[in-house]
C-alpha cells in the first residue's frame, strides 16, 4: 500500500511540476505577448506621429507660400510675369519719384492698364508725393483711390498695406472699367466725378481729362 503511495506522489508531484511548467510558460508567453503589443502600439503611435507632423509641415509650407498673396482679403498674384521693357519705360518716366519703386508691379499689367496707373497717378499725387496717410503711416495711395476696408487713410482714401497690394488693387479697378469701355482718358473721368460729372467745376473736370490724357499718351 505504501508503494501505491508513493507512486500517486510522483504522480500528483510530476502533475504539479508540469503543471507549475505550464502556468510559469503561459505567463511568460502572455508578457512576450503583451510587451510585443506594447512595442506594436508604440511604434503604430510613432509612425501616426510622424505621418501627423509630415501632414502638418505640408499644410503649413503651402500656407507661408499663400502669406504674402492675401493682403485683407485679396489675393495678390504673384508678379513672376514681369516685362523688363515695361518696367524700363515706367522708370525712364518716373524716375526719382515714389512710384517708381512699383514699377516691377506696373510692369505685369497690360500696356493700358499701366498707362493709367501712370497717367492716374500722375494727377492725383504727383506719382506718390502727396498721399494719403493712416496715424503718419503711408499708404501707397497715389491714385486717390476710394474702397472701403478696415484701414482708411486721411480723406476717406484707401490705406494699403503694400505697394503691391496697391497696384493689384487700383489695376484691378482700371481694368474692370477698361473692359466696360471706359478706356480713354475723356471716359475715365468717372475716376475724379463717378458715373456723373454734375456738380463738378467744369475746368477742374476738362483739366483731370487734359492732365490724364498727357501722362497717358506719354507713356
Amino acid at each position: 500500500m505504501s508503494k501505491i503511495k508513493i507512486k500517486y506522489n510522483q504522480i500528483t508531484y510530476n502533475i504539479s511540476v508540469r503543471t507549475d511548467n505550464a502556468l510559469s510558460l503561459g505567463k511568460e508567453k502572455i508578457k512576450n505577448l503583451s510587451d510585443i503589443e506594447k512595442d506594436t502600439l508604440k511604434n503604430t503611435l510613432f509612425v501616426l506621429c510622424l505621418m501627423f507632423v509630415a501632414g502638418f509641415m505640408l499644410v503649413a509650407l503651402g500656407t507661408f507660400r499663400n502669406i504674402d498673396k492675401k493682403v485683407s482679403g485679396i489675393i495678390i498674384p504673384k508678379y513672376s510675369n514681369v516685362d523688363e521693357e515695361l518696367v524700363k519705360r515706367v522708370k525712364n518716366l518716373t524716375g526719382g519719384y515714389p512710384i517708381e519703386n512699383m514699377a516691377d508691379y506696373i510692369a505685369v499689367e497690360d500696356d493700358k492698364v499701366a498707362a493709367f496707373l501712370i497717367a492716374i497717378a500722375k494727377k492725383e499725387s504727383n506719382w506718390g508725393e502727396r498721399t494719403p496717410k493712416l496715424n503718419g503711416e503711408e499708404c501707397y495711395n497715389y491714385w486717390g483711390f476710394r474702397e472701403k476696408r478696415d484701414r482708411m487713410g486721411s480723406g476717406g482714401h484707401t490705406c494699403f498695406d503694400s505697394p503691391k497690394d496697391a497696384v493689384y488693387s487700383v489695376a484691378n479697378r482700371i481694368d474692370r472699367l477698361v473692359e466696360k469701355d471706359f478706356d480713354t482718358p475723356e471716359e475715365m473721368i468717372l475716376w475724379k466725378c463717378g458715373y456723373s460729372c454734375e456738380g463738378h467745376n467744369e475746368e477742374s473736370v476738362q483739366k483731370w481729362i487734359d492732365d490724364v490724357d498727357f501722362y497717358y499718351n506719354k507713356f
